[in-house]
């Protein structure tokens, strides 16, 4: 729940600068949107099985070892966080935040 807080966030924040549209920032957004997908079956991967997995090479005897997804989880995290930081970077460097009409202004004042 909280990592689709802040992309709406930034969703929101792209609109109110103006680069919503940006050609970068919507690859950008597409990307962070498939790499949640992917976290998501991950996680829905690891809660249905074992965290030790095994492994028969030789003689049929069995090896344990670790789930191969506990290794992938953080490294698909930290590259979702980094794509966040790109859409970021996009909204604070090539976008203004624009400001209200005058008309807009008045009647808030009002």
């Amino acid at each position: 729940m909280k990592k689709n807080v802040g992309f709406d966030e930034l969703i929101k924040m792209a609109k109110d600068y103006g680069v919503d549209d940006n050609a970068l920032f919507i690859s950008a957004a597409n990307q962070y949107t498939i790499q949640t997908k992917v976290i998501e079956k991950i996680e829905a991967v690891l809660d249905k099985s074992d965290a030790v997995v095994t492994k028969s090479y030789v003689k049929e005897v069995e090896n344990l070892y670790s789930n191969p997804l506990i290794k992938e989880l953080p490294k698909h995290s930290d590259s979702a966080n980094k794509t966040l930081t790109v859409m970021l970077d996009i909204i604070t460097k090539l976008g203004k935040k624009s400001e209200p009409s005058k008309s807009m202004e008045e009647m808030m004042n009002e």
